[in-house]
């Protein structure tokens, strides 16, 4: 599945200037990494941050597991990798 999510590892450390979150779409499983149930349908979510204004994508998996995006960031890109290593 496809989701918009804010990456703030990929943005400047508190403190050290204006937020200007970053916003990623990843590609992830469709399936929960803990129980491997489906996962909830993405929805779109406007957030504020400091004056900055933008949309990520939130969703709530019947099973319960909560997805922290900073999970997810790593989960896309762990996939991606191993997309690329299959495609060689």
């Amino acid at each position: 599945m496809t989701v918009r999510v804010r990456d703030r590892s990929a943005e400047s450390p508190w403190g050290s200037g204006p937020t200007n979150p970053i916003v990623r779409t990843v590609t992830i499983s469709a399936y929960c990494p803990v129980c491997g149930e489906l996962r909830g349908t993405p929805r779109n979510l406007n957030q504020c941050d400091d004056g900055a204004h933008y949309s990520s994508d939130v969703w709530t998996n019947p099973c319960g597991h909560t997805d922290m995006y900073a999970d997810v960031v790593k989960e896309a890109k762990e996939l991606a990798t191993a997309q690329a290593g299959e495609s060689r």
